[in-house]
């Protein structure tokens, strides 16, 4: 028989075992407003508006909308989300289509290189990719998936893009406990040139975490939770009759 300790000592646990599932941290989908957590705000930039061409990756997430950076320098401007306020949580995941638009020349291009892109979250550089869309003879994308590449994915018809779908590379899910969270995009490199010659975009940006504010639960624990209640009443009830 159920003891009315383990009964009570369930029911507590559902109380404050809440949902198991990610929350949104932050979305951006260029075609709709920034969508943050409860609580969360922060600051997104610089990107500039372009529209995708039409193609099999507009089903993948490159599509509508999507932000391009074509700051010039060594390094470039980045492209900064800065969140603060964030839920306790411990793991964050990001996930997000990548676009190398126009004359990336890899890292021996000759003339025009080497091109990289930096991925760096709080200030920590964990990522540098590169693409051999007109020179060169390396791709390298940290984990990313080829979703189209040498394809004309927006408006310049001159020179080819490559899209990458970021989603489940490994460096993309990485704890995390702060209250803060930096995560920034850059180019860089002798042979960056930015402006109308080659830049780098991204579309359907995610992040998710494991936040959570207080200890509400879902409708499905409230039930449990009072059904629990309700046996560890019915068994005090009968003890006292046995009494």
């Amino acid at each position: 028989m159920v003891s009315m300790k383990a009964v009570l000592c369930g029911a507590s646990a559902l109380l404050f075992a809440g949902s198991a599932h990610a929350a949104t941290l932050a979305k951006i989908d260029f075609d709709n407003p920034i969508q943050m957590d409860v609580g969360v705000f922060g600051s997104f930039g610089p990107t500039s508006d372009e529209i995708a061409s039409a193609g099999a990756w507009n089903a993948a997430g490159w599509s509508g909308h999507y932000g391009a950076n074509r700051t010039t320098g060594d390094p470039a401007v980045p492209t900064t989300l800065s969140l603060h306020n964030l839920a306790p949580h411990s793991t964050i995941t990001a996930s997000f289509i990548l676009g190398f638009l126009e004359s990336w020349d890899s890292l021996d291009g000759g003339c025009c290189a080497p091109d990289h892109l930096e991925i760096w979250i709080d200030d920590v550089l964990v990522a540098d990719m590169t693409a051999n869309n007109a020179l060169g003879t390396i791709n390298d994308f940290d984990g990313g998936s080829i979703l189209a590449q040498y394809v004309q994915a927006n408006a310049n018809t001159y020179y080819s893009d490559t899209l990458v779908n970021m989603a489940g590379a490994p460096f993309l899910t990485f704890a995390h406990s702060s209250s803060d969270l930096k995560f920034a995009i850059r180019a860089s490199g002798r042979g960056w040139q930015g402006g109308a010659d080659e830049a780098w975009g991204m579309d359907n940006f995610l992040l998710t975490y494991d936040g959570k504010r207080g200890a509400v639960p879902e409708p499905a624990t409230w039930a449990l939770m009072i059904g629990g209640f309700g046996m560890a009443g019915a068994a005090l009830r009968r003890r006292r009759a046995r009494a």
